[in-house]
C-alpha cells in the first residue's frame, strides 16, 4: 500500500486530507512540524508528502531544503497544499510537483492528484 505523509498543523485540514488519501486506497499519517516530518520519513518511509507552507513556528521552506539535502529524499514527490501565496515554478527546484490552493481545491481534484502522485512514486 502506498503511503502519503501530511505535514499540516491544522488538525481539521489534516483529517480532511487523510480522508482523501484513504479514498484513493493509500495510507496517510499526519504530523504538525518539519521536525516531526523528518522523524516520520525516517521511520515510516512515505512514498510522497503533502506540505502546508504555513506551519506554526517554522517554515516549510526549511523542510524543503532539508529534504533536498539528502540524496535518498531528493526525489520524494511533494504536493504543496496551502493558502500561502506561492508560485509552483518557484517551488519546483525543491521537488514540488503540484500546488493545491486550500481555498479553491475540490475534493475530487485533491483525490485525483494524490492518486496520480502516488502512482508515479517509487
Amino acid at each position: 500500500m502506498k503511503k502519503l505523509l501530511i505535514v499540516e498543523d491544522d488538525k481539521n485540514w489534516a483529517d480532511i486530507l487523510c480522508r482523501y488519501v484513504a479514498a484513493v486506497g493509500a495510507e496517510a499519517r499526519a504530523v504538525v512540524s518539519g521536525g516531526q516530518a523528518m522523524e516520520m520519513i525516517d521511520d515510516w518511509q512515505p512514498d510522497a508528502i503533502v506540505l502546508d507552507m504555513l506551519l506554526a513556528g517554522e517554515t516549510a521552506v526549511a523542510l524543503l531544503n532539508e529534504l533536498r539535502s539528502h540524496a535518498d529524499l531528493a526525489k520524494l514527490p511533494i504536493v504543496v497544499c496551502s493558502n500561502a501565496d506561492v508560485n509552483l515554478e518557484d517551488l519546483r527546484p525543491f521537488g514540488v510537483t503540484v500546488l493545491l490552493d486550500k481555498a479553491s481545491m475540490r475534493p475530487d481534484e485533491a483525490r485525483a492528484i494524490f492518486s496520480e502522485v502516488l502512482d508515479g512514486a517509487k
